[in-house]
């Protein structure tokens, strides 16, 4: 490998639905050094790390890339301070070096934010605990680390926290923490780590390819057997390592029904306009019915709110935010926002993911489970990675390889001095995208396009944003908002088209953009449309195709919404 990467490669590539048979055809006829099963967050960093050392991989997942909780969680890099209070230093060293790292080479999608975390009168947060806890969480993730923290903490006293956030609570406030932590979009973060791999050479990905057993030889696994999903195809990939990713499903892979590693815990988030709470800041609040801390976390002009985190045994592809989900989260939003009187109108949007945290018998609440991930080798040679957080994704993936390198030795291949260094993969990701150089582009181009649209190009496609900015350019049309409040435009879906894989109209709006989010679900119906007439155009879709996808976008709609 090259020392220094091109990083117009990521461009170079004919990674699109429309090329699926070429890739398909690969995974027939060629064989793998490593097969990674599980296209989420966990699975993206794994190809990364095996990519940029050269290794030949296959990345399949039985659904879209992101399908799980990699595109449904609170949406941050962040190096969970809550953690502290578990006694969980290692792991908030580990998570605020990752973040550190990542905000660093990922600027246009890693977005700082602060945090507010407020100690009341009678409450379990006492000003002693607060004041500790944001020292020890800066010190945790700057000290003798090459990559810093986007700013420093800060204490306010009451009057200067008033100042800061008026329409918060003001009773019994004896002091108020402030540290730092960044909104993400985790579904982009997942697909752009995978669009990374792709175009360095050495990953094969495809979606909608579903594992079904094991090829063995002498009781090892030699290969996948696959079905392809779209097309009911069976068959199957080849290769010497099968790492399983499946992140929630990683039992499933296992196959043993007795010793589970995995423990399902839901949790629920809810979009609202910003301006019905006016929080400028995020916050961690602790639930006034258990007494569990969740956010409150301002994304443009929206406020999501969430997580819970309830053990869940149901069916892990559809889980949806509940009436009472909803309401638990509601009740505290309205008592520590106490003009806001949020009710179900004010909704624009809600999503529920599943977190894959390790069995620990020792914790009794969901919330009590460590974030800790863990590598586990079965007798058949499958390796499974489970557990973790988003936020280290690159770290769970470089342990996996290191694994598989220093442990099995099953790549016959040499490694440089380089390649096999601790953080060798913390290079810059090849689409980030730093701000002076996209303000320069603008103003070389003398772009005409909406401030909000350019703003929201250069946050979710980095030095993407450069081609559907062109693109606009030569066809204005192609700048036209969908709807007027929202900075979608026809440029953006064919950028995605082109570079991203998005077989189906549910991919696109809801893990290539951030539509079903953001757009009011009155008005998916719309914007389903028209986006589904421009991917028919592309991929030749029949109108009972294009109709049944709209339908069946609409479906899952619905589901979100229960009133």
């Amino acid at each position: 490998m090259k020392d220094k990467i091109d990083r117009n490669i990521i461009f170079n590539s004919d990674w699109s639905y429309k090329n699926r048979a070429k890739y398909i055809d690969i995974f027939k006829k060629d064989k793998f050094e490593l097969i990674i099963i599980g296209g989420g967050i966990t699975g993206a960093g794994v190809a990364r790390e095996a990519s940029l050392r050269g290794i030949k991989t296959a990345l399949i997942d039985k659904n879209d890339f992101g399908f799980g909780t990699s595109s449904r969680s609170s949406k941050l890099a962040h190096g969970g301070f809550r953690y502290l209070a578990q006694g969980e230093f290692k792991l908030v060293r580990e998570s605020t070096t990752e973040r550190n790292w990542l905000r660093c080479h990922f600027p246009n999608i890693c977005r700082p934010v602060y945090f507010n975390f407020v100690s009341m009168k009678g409450g379990k947060d006492k000003p002693i605990m607060i004041r500790i806890g944001v020292w020890l969480y800066d010190f945790l993730s700057d000290f003798l680390s090459k990559y810093k923290n986007f700013g420093k903490h800060k204490i306010l006293k009451p009057e200067e926290f008033s100042r800061e956030e008026p329409t918060f609570n003001q009773k019994d406030i004896l002091l108020a923490g402030q540290y730092f932590d960044n909104n993400i979009d985790d579904a982009r973060l997942t697909l752009e780590i995978i669009k990374e791999s792709v175009a360095l050479g050495y990953t094969t990905a495809v979606n909608y390819i579903k594992a079904l057993d094991y090829e063995l030889k002498d009781g090892k696994i030699i290969g996948v057997r696959v079905e392809d999903m779209e097309t009911r195809e069976r068959f199957t990939i080849y290769g010497d390592q099968v790492v399983n990713a499946t992140g929630i499903w990683a039992d499933d892979l296992l196959k043993n029904q007795n010793n589970k590693i995995i423990r399902p815990t839901k949790g629920v988030h809810i979009m609202i306009k910003r301006e019905r709470l006016g929080n400028k800041n995020a916050f961690g609040l602790r639930s006034i019915d258990d007494g569990r801390v969740f956010f409150v976390l301002p994304r443009e002009e929206f406020t999501l709110i969430g997580t819970t985190d309830t053990d869940y045994q149901e069916n892990f592809d559809e889980p949806w935010c509940y009436k009472e989900d909803c309401d638990y989260l509601f009740r505290t939003v309205n008592v520590m926002f106490p003009n806001a009187h949020l009710t179900y109108d004010d909704i624009i949007s809600t999503y529920a993911g599943i977190r894959p945290l390790v069995r620990d018998e020792k914790a009794k609440k969901e919330s009590d489970v460590s974030r800790k991930h863990v590598i586990i080798e079965s007798e058949n040679g499958l390796v499974t990675i489970a557990g973790g957080k988003l936020t280290i994704f690159r770290k769970m993936g470089e342990d996996v390889i290191y694994h598989l390198i220093k442990k099995k030795n099953v790549f016959n291949k040499k490694f440089t001095k380089k390649q096999l260094k601790k953080g060798f993969s913390k290079q810059p990701i090849l689409i980030g995208l730093e701000r002076n150089e996209w303000d320069e582009f603008i103003k070389d181009k003398k772009v005409n396009i909406d401030q909000d649209i350019l703003e929201h190009l250069y946050r979710q496609y980095g030095r993407g944003a450069f081609e559907i900015v062109q693109n606009i350019i030569n066809k204005p049309e192609l700048g036209k908002r969908f709807i007027p409040e929202n900075q979608i435009t026809p440029a953006e879906i064919h950028y995605i088209l082109k570079y991203e894989f998005a077989p189906h109209l549910i991919d696109v709006l809801l893990r290539r953009t951030e539509i079903q989010l953001k757009v009011h679900h009155k008005k998916q119906q719309k914007i389903a449309e028209d986006v589904a007439w421009i991917m028919a155009e592309k991929y030749g879709w029949t109108l009972e195709k294009k109709q049944k996808e709209i339908d069946n976008y609409m479906n899952y709609i619905k589901k979100t919404i229960w009133f």
